[in-house]
């Protein structure tokens, strides 16, 4: 048993190194992960912001429309001017 204990603590050196590398390596892929929801958490609003004012364009344009069309429709017909035969 004895002579087992210096080869785990030998093996234990080795692979911390490695164990720190792959801590690392998770820890920076996280922030990446963080930094990539924070983008794209920036750019949905952004997209809401957009999708607002052009919600509001076409509000207005559909009840500029509407009123054309009720004045159109109000106006009295126009008598159709006659065509000369040429």
């Amino acid at each position: 048993m004895s002579a087992s204990l210096p080869r785990l603590a030998l093996l234990a050196l080795v692979l911390a190194p490695g164990a720190a590398t792959a801590q690392t390596g998770i820890e920076g892929r996280f922030n990446d992960l963080q930094r990539s929801i924070s983008a794209l958490s920036s750019q949905i609003e952004q997209l809401k912001v957009q999708e607002r004012q052009l919600e509001q364009q076409l509000t207005k344009m559909q009840t500029s429309f509407e009123q054309r069309i009720e004045r159109l429709e109000k106006r009295p017909a126009s008598k159709p001017t006659p065509r000369t035969g040429r």
